[in-house]
């Protein structure tokens, strides 16, 4: 069986990560290899809290719950993660059971690149912490490295 979309043809004989590309004009098909390599993901790193940037940790990656670690490698592609902001801010004050510390994420991982992440404070939010609008997650540094699968 075999899918068009827009000039994609994606074939169910073909791995997930194989696209035929077809080229109208010439009739002409391509078969396009699958991205490899690997990307890194840190929390290690101390964010700049003069940014108002603070620690996180990351709970689950594409609803999967992972290992406390400070840093961590995946292959090329998209990955939803669930991280618990830290902040620790002296304007701040936190109110049990009154806040939600935890947001969804959206990260797409290239090859040979490393990812820090942190939870941006929003200080003009401070009061809503019921819907969470007082940080955001945020990717506060992207560098390159040497990542092999």
């Amino acid at each position: 069986m075999t899918t068009k979309i827009k000039g994609l043809l994606i074939s169910a004989l073909l791995p997930l990560s194989f696209a035929s590309i077809a080229d109208e004009t010439t009739n002409k098909v391509t078969v396009a290899k699958p991205e490899t390599g690997c990307g890194i993901v840190s929390i290690f790193k101390k964010p700049p809290q003069t940014k108002s940037i603070y620690r996180v940790v990351i709970d689950k990656v594409n609803d999967q719950t992972i290992p406390e670690t400070a840093q961590f490698q995946l292959p090329v592609g998209k990955y939803k993660f669930k991280v618990i902001e830290l902040i620790q801010d002296s304007r701040f004050t936190r109110r049990r059971g009154e806040m939600k510390n935890f947001k969804d994420f959206e990260v797409v991982v290239e090859a040979n690149t490393k990812y820090e992440i942190g939870a941006k404070y929003i200080r003009k939010n401070r009061s809503k912490l019921k819907t969470g609008e007082y940080w955001e997650p945020v990717i506060w540094k992207k560098s390159s490295v040497t990542c092999s699968a």
